[in-house]
């Protein structure tokens, strides 16, 4: 009988980050206070809650995607995170998901992938585990957690039909046909050859990888939904954004404020 092999996760964190203002701050790595097992405090960057939705999922390594800019990514984080390995390529100049995958296949080729954004939190914490385990049980090409939103038309929405097969993929679209957006992603090895090939036809400028699991959608691959109706997509890519997040997340009680007004992760 053949053992599931663990997937590999991947985080892109090359991009410019134009949207979190002039101050050259990689939003990536806004701290937060995560208390550990025996109850201190540390402060780790806010990817952290991407790398721990990766490593829920099942990975036992992790390719980070990091720009020439963008070292002190790799000086924070380290070589290892909780016990899962990271590995870091660096994508020269920006142009988008795919071409970061592209950097990224030499060591995700033949795997199953589990992808996070690391200026984003999803919410259930375990959405990319649950993601991750629905797609290989439906043995499909691509699975996409869905989530509400009221900001649909800055985002991903998907149209999904009532077996959780997705029927269209958006980008940013003027007039949202859904009030939700895509946030994480599991998919095979299939659909990385495939999104690589599209990626190499896409050169005039930075390709969204909602058009690649559109295109993969249009052209036979298996993509669909994991729909989480009570949970939330938080944006972290612009201060503002940064400061709902943070809001929702105290809220929900996912974060607490300590004494000194500082926000904690606990757990």
């Amino acid at each position: 009988m053949s053992v599931a092999r663990a997937p590999v996760g991947f985080l892109p964190a090359a991009g410019r980050g134009v949207r979190f203002g002039a101050s050259g701050y990689a939003k990536e790595l806004f701290p937060l206070l995560f208390e550990d097992e025996g109850g201190g405090l540390e402060p780790r960057p806010i990817c952290e809650l991407a790398l721990r939705a990766i490593q829920r999922a099942g990975a036992e390594r992790c390719v980070v995607v990091v720009s020439p800019d963008k070292l002190d990514v790799v000086r924070v984080l380290g070589a290892v995170h909780r016990g899962m390995a990271l590995a870091y390529v660096v994508q020269p100049t920006p142009g988008g998901l795919p071409q970061a995958l592209e950097h990224a296949r030499p060591w995700l080729d033949g795997e199953d992938v589990v992808f996070a954004m690391p200026d984003t939190i999803v919410l259930p914490e375990d959405a990319l585990a649950r993601v991750h385990a629905e797609r290989v049980a439906k043995s499909a090409d691509v699975m996409l957690g869905v989530f509400p939103t009221d900001e649909a038309a800055r985002l991903g929405p998907v149209e999904v039909d009532a077996s959780g097969v997705i029927t269209a993929i958006h980008d940013k679209p003027a007039k949202p046909p859904r009030d939700n957006t895509w946030g994480v992603a599991s998919w095979s090895p299939r659909f990385t050859d495939f999104c690589c090939a599209w990626s190499r036809k896409h050169t005039g400028g930075e390709g969204a990888i909602g058009h690649a699991f559109d295109a993969g959608r249009t052209g036979g691959f298996d993509v669909r939904a994991c729909t989480f109706e009570g949970g939330s997509f938080l944006d972290v890519g612009t201060p503002q954004g940064l400061r709902a997040a943070l809001s929702a997340l105290v809220t929900k009680g996912v974060l607490v404020p300590d004494q000194a007004s500082t926000i904690v992760q606990r757990g």
